[in-house]
């Protein structure tokens, strides 16, 4: 299934909800709801990663940034790997990722196939510790 917003296009596969931001985008705090709320329906409603690709220009605004790590509002979120088109970006991404302390891991990358490979250890370590759990 694919979600086609005015400001991104949204798929998901094996966990993973697929965020691709169109050119221009600005996202606030009615986007950030929004894409949340697509995010749990294209999951039906189990926990999620995300993957979202910002190679493109894209702005999010001061209140978009402080509800998108909130864990009241994306509970079933489990990580999120953001790729972006600048090695300097990617550094500011994860200085704010550190000082904002995120509800989940969040990590910037400049390499799609880096950050889907840290999604997958997420996901295998979410696996591993709902194994662990179930034999306890």
């Amino acid at each position: 299934m694919k979600i086609d917003l005015t400001y991104a296009d949204l798929q998901y596969k094996r966990s993973i909800v697929y965020i691709i931001f169109k050119d221009g985008a600005e996202i606030g705090f009615f986007e950030v709801r929004e894409l949340i709320a697509n995010a749990e329906k294209l999951s039906d409603y189990k926990p999620y990663f995300v993957f979202a690709d910002a190679t493109e220009r894209v702005a999010i605004t001061p209140l978009g940034k402080s509800i998108a790590g909130v864990k009241k509002e994306a509970p079933l979120c489990r990580g999120t790997a953001v790729v972006v088109n600048s090695s300097l970006l990617k550094v500011a991404a994860n200085i704010f990722g550190k000082f904002a302390r995120p509800a989940f891991p969040y990590k910037a990358f400049t390499n799609k196939i880096e950050a889907l490979e840290w999604l997958y250890s997420l996901q295998r370590e979410e696996t591993l510790g709902f194994e662990t759990q179930r034999r306890a």
